[in-house]
């Protein structure tokens, strides 16, 4: 078995350009801005993901009289990029890392420019529920799996895990529900899903009746656009048995942001949103927000882009101690831990980034909390 190192309370219609409509999740107070206030929309994912909850988050702590923060219900991954770049109510999406790996490496070399980010995010697990039957990925080749929705991030990164172990399923389309249910009665072999532990995703099934995940071994090929992780008894009791643990790939999530040339009033508008969203990001690790919100690292980079140019210079204008600094006690605990996991590896990553991040999971995974900033 491999192991790896590592909601909104109301809607309303939002219109965006051409007469498209999307949920978003309201603030409370009125729902007329003030005579000035800039407004920002976000596309945040599915009806009840992680990301949808950490857009209303943004909602909750962002809203004043001189900034709305509209969240807005996306339509899946690949359609989100393509939202952010046209509607005219978008002006920053939650977008998973590997989907925009892979929409650059697919015939849109110019997407660089256009798109940037402001900070990368937290990461969601990889999963692979399969009959009883099915030990191991190599027993679903030529198997009925089902990879979510045509253009969902779980169906993106589903074709790249089985794509690295060579492995070729007979992919189905179907919502999840749709396919917990088929799962069941045996009309699948399994399903993937990609979503955080703290979501009720698997809340309906359990080992009665004849499922487990199986291991997604984290192979060089993976890790250019993911991360190690792994599953433990105690997230999915019903699933996991006491005695076992499972070892998975972690989807990084970035916040994306329109870098197009836009009227003035909306580079103002995701300015300030950008200086209020990193000025005040501590407030988001409080009681009542996601818990998501703890995994964040605001200066850890994303491989390949550009960051936004307010954030950068937000950043670098705030380096000291305010940025969050970890204390010379909390330092020199980091040292000895970092010691003790370059002795643990059998062969330290050429690559620096993956071998930070391989390094900030196992970090957590000893009982300790990564630091939020560096």
């Amino acid at each position: 078995m491999a192991f790896g190192l590592f909601a909104a309370s109301f809607f309303i219609l939002f219109a965006g350009t051409g007469g498209a409509l999307a949920q978003a999740a309201a603030t409370s107070g009125s729902l007329t801005p003030a005579a000035g206030a800039a407004t920002v929309g976000i596309i945040a994912g599915t009806a009840g993901s992680t990301g949808v909850r950490v857009a209303s988050d943004l909602s909750r702590l962002l809203d004043e009289n001189d900034l709305r923060v509209i969240p807005i219900i996306g339509k899946g991954s690949v359609q989100d990029i393509d939202d952010l770049l046209t509607l005219k109510a978008a002006d920053i999406a939650i977008l998973q890392s590997d989907v925009m790996a892979r929409a650059l490496a697919h015939g849109r070399p110019g997407l660089q420019p256009q798109l940037k980010y402001i900070a990368k995010l937290y990461s969601e697990e990889f999963y692979v529920l399969s009959r009883m039957q099915h030990l191991c990925l190599a027993d679903l080749n030529g198997r009925r799996v089902n990879f979510g929705p045509k253009g969902s991030g779980a169906a993106i990164t589903a074709e790249a895990v089985f794509e690295a172990n060579d492995i070729s399923p007979k992919a189905q389309y179907l919502e999840h529900e749709d396919a917990i249910e088929r799962l069941k009665r045996g009309e699948l072999d399994a399903l993937v899903y990609v979503g955080s532990k703290e979501s009720r995703a698997f809340d309906g099934v359990s080992h009665k009746d004849r499922v487990h995940f199986l291991d997604a071994e984290y192979l060089p090929a993976l890790q250019v656009n993911y991360l190690p992780a792994i599953i433990r008894p105690e997230d999915y009791p019903n699933l996991v048995a006491p005695d076992e643990s499972v070892g998975t790939i972690g989807v990084s999530y970035v916040m994306a942001v329109n870098a197009r040339p836009r009227p003035p009033e909306r580079l103002r508008a995701v300015s300030r949103f950008v200086q209020r969203f990193l000025g005040s990001y501590r407030k988001l690790n409080s009681t009542g927000f996601s818990a998501k919100w703890a995994e964040v690292n605001l200066r850890a980079p994303v491989k390949g882009w550009q960051r936004f140019e307010p954030a950068e210079t937000w950043l670098a204008a705030n380096a000291g101690p305010q940025a969050g600094a970890e204390p010379q006690q909390s330092a020199a605990r980091m040292k000895t831990m970092l010691q003790r996991f370059v002795e643990n590896q059998k062969s330290a990553s050429a690559d620096q980034e993956e071998f930070f991040n391989s390094f900030v999971l196992w970090y957590r995974e000893n009982g300790a909390q990564a630091p939020q900033q560096w």
